[in-house]
């Protein structure tokens, strides 16, 4: 029996690779880990957790720690909500930016880094805006030597061939599926098939709560967090608004302002009030080099009431662990960085993944660690 047993409860983004994606993710990143760290971390085979959940097992003798990881499996519902058509992405897309625009509350995005407000509409300005403009400009030229006719099919030719090297080049395609799926979730319309996933998984964990675990964590990814919001209500109100000692809530590249901050958003707003009102720990590590990221804004930041849960929030500070010329090469592919918060580093932080997910320290003593670390 190990001294140290831990209970993680893994939900990823909005991504319709699954558990088979994350486990093969996970054994890679561990193999580093250990060659870095000198440690022994060993991954289990992947088992079904019935109905809609994968776990394995994580074990360090070294560090007599053992965790049971359960990957709440949601990838049917993505796919299921993953828009294929490609005219179907253009049209939603521009609707979802236009909801955004006009239903954001202003007052309090304006107070967010430039560089964030910018994060949000890099998609659609590159893989829309800046194509559309492009095709036009060259149209022009185009129609003087070919004639009008010719010249818009060069230059509308030659602007598809813009857009698609653009959306190559930054996930586009599934940066814009992403901002649809937020306006569906922004604007209270929450598919019933995701609803119902989510208080499957809040059930799940309430139940862990009487089994005998020293530590239990519900770690979300990026729009993983959006969704630990519902599933996080639940637990309060389950628990008549504490959650035991040895839970905490992570999330990692978070996204939560995306719709706490709509004025539309009225049922996501009481869900995200009684969040914060929850007597919780919440460890939130975002960094403003992820494109698909809000870092470094309090997730409860439209909430009326002063929040209550324990958050500390904090970048990664990739930089100071991983070699500039590496670091360099990471950060300037956002769709990689934005899984960066899943893999480990040439020199390892006390929050490093692998570390708080397989380690025999708690999460708290980790989050002192990497404090005493990195002040100043």
């Amino acid at each position: 029996m190990p001294a140290f047993k831990r209970k993680i409860f893994y939900l990823s983004g909005f991504d319709p690779r699954g558990a088979r994606f994350y486990h093969q993710l996970y054994a890679e990143q561990a193999a580093l880990f250990n060659r870095t760290a000198d440690r022994h971390v060993t991954i289990g085979k992947r088992r079904r957790e019935p109905p809609y959940s994968t776990a394995w097992t994580i074990a360090d003798e070294g560090q007599d720690s053992e965790t049971d990881y359960v990957f709440l499996g949601w990838d049917d519902v993505v796919r299921a909500h993953w828009v294929k058509n490609p005219l179907t992405l253009l049209r939603r897309s521009v609707a979802a930016y236009w909801n955004f625009t006009r239903l954001l509350d202003w007052p309090i995005v304006r107070t967010f880094p430039f560089g964030v407000r910018f994060a949000f509409y890099y998609p659609g300005i590159s893989t829309i805006v800046l194509p559309i403009l492009f095709g036009v400009l060259l149209w022009l030229p185009f129609a003087a030597l070919l004639g009008w006719r010719w010249g818009l099919a060069a230059a509308a030719a030659i602007g598809l061939a813009v857009a698609l090297f653009v959306v190559r080049k930054i996930q586009g395609f599934w940066l814009l599926r992403f901002i649809i799926f937020n306006d569906t979730l922004a604007a209270d319309r929450l598919p019933a098939d995701v609803e119902q996933r989510m208080i499957a998984f809040s059930d799940q964990i309430l139940a862990s709560f009487e089994e005998g675990w020293d530590e239990i964590l519900l770690v979300t990814h990026s729009n993983g967090s959006i969704m630990a919001i519902p599933i996080m209500a639940r637990l309060i109100e389950a628990r008549g608004g504490a959650l035991p000692a040895h839970f905490s809530l992570v999330t990692l590249g978070s996204c939560i302002a995306l719709i706490g901050n709509r004025k539309d958003s009225q049922r996501f707003h009481a869900l995200l009030e009684a969040v914060g009102q929850g007597d919780f720990r919440w460890l939130d590590i975002g960094s403003i080099t992820d494109g698909a990221c809000i870092a470094g804004i309090d997730p409860c930041i439209s909430c009326a009431q002063p929040r209550r849960a324990r958050l500390f929030q904090t970048s990664p500070r990739w930089f100071k662990y991983c070699d500039p010329a590496t670091y360099q090469a990471r950060r300037r592919n956002k769709y990689e960085t934005h899984f960066d918060y899943l893999r480990t580093f040439e020199r390892v932080s006390p929050l490093d993944y692998i570390a708080i997910s397989s380690g025999g320290r708690p999460l708290e003593r980790s989050i002192e660690a990497f404090q005493a670390e990195n002040d100043g």
